[in-house]
């Protein structure tokens, strides 16, 4: 059985012991690198153009309407008037 013949040393010591440095994910960190120049670009031009756009004008108030006519009571028909005022 070939698996199970293993003619290897048990310890292999590293080939050469020299100080590597791991590898950095450069997509990953291009990309955060563009959108937060994205960003900062985007920020710059909405100052800009909230201040040098011109406004609009303000909207002008509607007239009021007329005052709604006051209700009435058919006295004839038994209502009463109901009265805002308490009594003296």
């Amino acid at each position: 059985m070939s698996f199970a013949k293993k003619n290897r040393r048990r310890f292999e010591p590293l080939a050469a012991q020299r100080f590597v440095l791991p590898r950095t994910p450069t997509f990953p960190m291009a990309r955060v690198v563009v959108l937060a120049l994205l960003s900062a670009v985007a920020a710059a031009w909405a100052i800009a153009y909230h201040y040098t756009a011109p406004r609009p004008p303000m909207l002008v108030p509607v007239k009021p309407h007329p005052p709604a006519p006051s209700a009435t009571y058919d006295a004839d028909a038994g209502e009463i008037p109901v009265e805002l005022e308490p009594p003296p």
